[in-house]
């Protein structure tokens, strides 16, 4: 069991944390800088042209994924009509009207 005493008080050791600073100005002057070096070293040969391809995130995606695509397969297709996506909610929304009804006839 530990006892307080006063002359004899250990500190928690010092958080070392340096703060590291952001300096935009030279994170433009790093980019600049590898940039203009990447296009002298495309025009000496040493580096091939890039050719540059944007692929479709989204798609390419979509193509990797069974179920999505079978799901936009189905929106292509026209997909199917609301009431066989919503068959169940209509047929307990149908429900709880007519028990509302005999409710208000007094018949429930």
């Amino acid at each position: 069991m530990g006892v307080f005493f006063f002359y004899n008080n250990r500190k928690p050791p010092k958080y070392g944390y340096k703060p590291i600073l952001y300096n935009p100005e030279k994170e433009e002057r790093d980019n600049r800088l590898a940039q203009r070096i990447l296009d002298i070293k495309r025009e000496m040969g040493v580096l091939p042209e890039e050719v540059q391809v944007k692929t479709d995130f989204k798609s390419e995606f979509l193509s990797q994924t069974s179920h999505l695509k079978k799901r936009k397969d189905r929106e292509a297709s026209g997909g199917r009509a609301f009431f066989t996506n919503n068959g169940l909610l209509l047929v307990i929304l149908l429900a709880l009207f007519v028990i509302f009804v005999l409710w208000l006839l007094g018949m429930f």
